[in-house]
């Protein structure tokens, strides 16, 4: 069972350092900065291409710059004396993107990747189902996925963290009970004093509880109609800052591909999202 002590010992950012990504780069960096995580910067490039001139150093001391947090002569050794962040970068060829960063992730464990979406780019589109589907299976790791132009939680500009309140869906199934303390757990890492709020789309909300009888002990709502609108709805009427999705743990990212609420819940919504794996 997670604590709150649970660590987020390495964060993946796949990453072409293109302004387009910027909000999800911004994310990635301050969750691993609060959470004095590694934080491994990836790109993806053609097959037969040269990597990326610009190095992940740079790019990250720069925002570091303008946060105020390093002076502009900054060393690469002093993130993690200064701010005890542990940074990577790595550049791998691939046939596409989809498939470097699924294999990356099959290869490297880590504990959360957070990823750019863009408008009107659907997340199974993103995922591409030629991808072999044992490589999605194996990725069992919690996602967050930030839109381009959509608001997030962390202000690009000054670095600071706004995460009050984290909209939660459940099902009544016993699953659901170890994603949420999962959820509960890394969101306190984060942010101590964040709030989360249970919805269940239904005539009542279910109590969970453990295999042990033990309560998850936070506050649930139950509305009906669509799910996915649903949903959508109550986020906008709770200010929600983030909608944390337990997924199908046993198939990792596979669950947030065509078809899945997750995806259509990603698809239409203004907030970041988090697909977390139920076991």
């Amino acid at each position: 069972m997670p604590s709150a002590q649970t660590p987020l010992a390495t964060i993946v950012h796949p990453t072409d350092f293109a302004a387009s990504g910027a909000s999800a780069f911004a994310h990635a960096l301050k969750i691993a900065l609060v959470a004095k995580s590694q934080l491994c910067l990836l790109n993806v490039r053609g097959e037969g291409d040269a990597a990326p001139s610009r190095s992940g150093f740079r790019h990250v001391r720069d925002i570091l710059v303008n946060w105020g947090m390093l002076g502009p002569d900054a060393q690469p050794d002093s993130l993690e004396r200064e701010l005890g962040l542990r940074l990577s970068s790595v550049s791998v060829p691939a046939a596409n993107a989809r498939t470097g960063i699924l294999d990356f992730l099959d290869s490297r464990p880590c504990d959360l990747v957070v990823l750019a979406t863009q408008p009107h780019k659907r997340l199974a589109q993103w995922f591409d189902v030629s991808v072999q589907q044992g490589v999605l299976r194996k990725a069992r790791v919690a996602s967050l996925f930030l839109r381009g132009g959509a608001k997030g939680f962390v202000d690009m500009r000054t670095g600071a963290l706004s995460l009050r309140t984290i909209l939660v869906p459940i099902d009544d199934g016993p699953a659901s009970v170890a994603a949420v303390r999962r959820i509960e757990a890394r969101v306190k890492l984060i942010s101590p004093r964040a709030s989360i709020q249970l919805l269940h789309v239904g005539e009542r909300a279910p109590e969970l509880v453990d295999a042990q009888g033990g309560s998850l002990r936070l506050p649930a709502v139950a509305r009906q109609g669509p799910v996915v609108d649903t949903i959508l709805n109550f986020a906008a009427h709770l200010k929600a800052d983030l909608i944390a999705m337990p997924t199908a743990g046993r198939h990792g990212l596979l669950d947030a591909m065509r078809g899945s609420t997750t995806a259509r819940v990603l698809d239409d919504a203004r907030w970041p999202l988090v697909a977390a794996p139920m076991d």
